[in-house]
């Protein structure tokens, strides 16, 4: 699966399609677009969607932003689907903003080629991805 990168972000950025649900049920929530950002230790989901998808908050957690300032913030869990690949039980943080952010707990799963220079991000298949790590 191919996907452009966005421009609603300067420089562009990478996104992928993502949709959600609730735990043990098809992600039909979306998809929306979420910013593949290898920096966030854990994905974040804005709490309007969690709300309108009924999932409760499982535990609260501290965490840590890009300028090292610590805040509460809920942990959710959801199903959530990219590029045909299914993840269940998924950890994602609440966030009062609107964007949703594709962090390492689930870029660890997944096999992406970020082609800066085309900004364009391809979620690997398993046949691709293994020949490539044969080259190593």
């Amino acid at each position: 699966m191919s996907q452009p990168y966005s421009r609603d972000y300067n420089p562009s950025a990478p996104v992928l399609p993502v949709s959600f649900g609730p735990p043990g049920e098809r992600p039909t929530f979306g998809p929306y677009p979420g910013l593949v950002d290898s920096g966030a230790d854990v994905s974040i989901v804005p709490k309007g969607l969690l709300a309108r998808m009924g999932v409760p908050s499982v535990e609260e957690v501290f965490m840590r932003g890009q300028w090292g300032e610590r805040r509460v913030a809920w942990l959710f869990l959801v199903d959530l689907e990219i590029a045909g690949l299914r993840f269940g039980d998924v950890y994602v943080a609440g966030d009062d903003g609107d964007e949703i952010i594709i962090g390492r707990n689930i870029i660890n799963k997944i096999s992406l080629f970020l082609d800066g220079p085309k900004e364009q991000t391809d979620v690997l298949d398993e046949a691709v991805a293994n020949r490539i790590r044969a080259r190593r």
